[in-house]
């Protein structure tokens, strides 16, 4: 990718301080970034925006400014609050101010995202040998015949009616709608619906958890242990996505008076660099995947609140939905 290309973000994606480093905020798709260099499977970009200037606080490590408050910073594309929003950042990021504008601070962060969420620019495209398969018999009522052209045979059998993509093709959230992603050659997908000449479609695939957010609005992606602690009602039922280190795998006794009895959960230490003692709850789906878990293992883990401040010690017990082991 050529340096100081300006490019748009393909997919959210979460962005760090350096790679593989600390994730300190998330980009969002079809924000336009200027793209710096690229180290393996991470891309420098240099986020641009308008951020609600009382939101902006004092020098934080080489930064003259950083973000203030205890929720993210929405980072928009104009001084309003009708701009698209380009990113979010974690309270206490640095960043750079260039200018100010009413209520809004013009500023600029560089941060490194996943290069995958990049289109790539300026790159030949390699010749993929193409294998042709027979025609399929399509029924008399679809709208179209078509010769499936992959770049490699799929890992499965294609399910009954399902379409092929020989070109690739582009994403969209509705007919004419913005672009949420790309199809890559060969990409297998189901025909939903069809609308004036536009197809939905389902597409099956793998993420890595470890990319992935809760799209639940009820999600405190910055919320803290002192935060539950200090707001359990207002926290109640929040979604978290800590990483947190697990002490043991305990049951419940009758001292622990909001888990139910003989119920089995991770005594656990965190999230990141909080040093606070946890109570994640454990569902009968994730039960044996947990007995495998060995002490000290740090895990990125989804949950969600059941209470901020349990009885008697006033620790934190959350109900956990998944687990990603480091």
């Amino acid at each position: 990718m050529p340096l100081a290309a300006q490019v748009a973000v393909m997919h959210r994606a979460p962005a760090r301080s350096a790679p593989g480093g600390t994730v300190i905020g998330t980009v969002s798709a079809g924000a336009k970034v200027t793209s710096r260099d690229v180290k393996g499977d991470a891309a420098r970009i240099v986020i641009e925006g308008w951020v609600d200037a009382s939101r902006v606080g004092g020098k934080r490590d080489s930064f003259p400014a950083s973000v203030g408050g205890k929720i993210p910073l929405h980072v928009r594309a104009t001084p309003s609050l009708k701009g698209t929003i380009l990113a979010e950042l974690r309270p206490g990021v640095g960043l750079t101010t260039i200018g100010k504008q009413g209520t809004w601070t013009h500023m600029r962060r560089s941060v490194w995202i996943a290069s995958s969420a990049l289109p790539a620019i300026g790159v030949p495209t390699q010749k993929v040998p193409t294998q042709k398969v027979p025609p399929q018999k399509v029924p008399e009522k679809s709208p179209a015949k078509a010769l499936v052209v992959a770049a490699e045979p799929p890992l499965i059998a294609a399910p009954t009616g399902s379409m092929s993509a020989p070109r690739g093709a582009k994403l969209f959230v509705a007919p004419g709608g913005k672009q949420s992603g790309d199809l890559v050659s060969g990409a297998i997908v189901t025909p939903l619906a069809r609308d004036r000449g536009w197809v939905k479609v389902h597409v099956e695939g793998w993420i890595n958890e470890k990319d992935l957010n809760p799209a639940d609005s009820a999600f405190g992606s910055a919320l803290t242990a002192a935060d539950l602690r200090t707001d359990p009602d207002g926290t109640k039922g929040k979604i978290v996505r800590w990483e947190v280190q697990i002490l043991s795998l305990q049951i419940a006794d009758p001292l622990r008076r909001e888990l139910a009895k003989d119920e089995p959960y991770f005594l656990a230490r965190g999230p990141g660099s909080e040093n606070a003692i946890l109570y994640l709850a454990v569902p009968p789906s994730l039960l044996a995947e947990a007995k495998t878990i060995p002490a000290l293992t740090s895990l990125i883990v989804t949950a969600r609140v059941r209470t901020g401040r349990s009885e008697p010690a006033g620790t934190p017990i959350l109900d956990l939905t998944s687990i990603v082991r480091r």
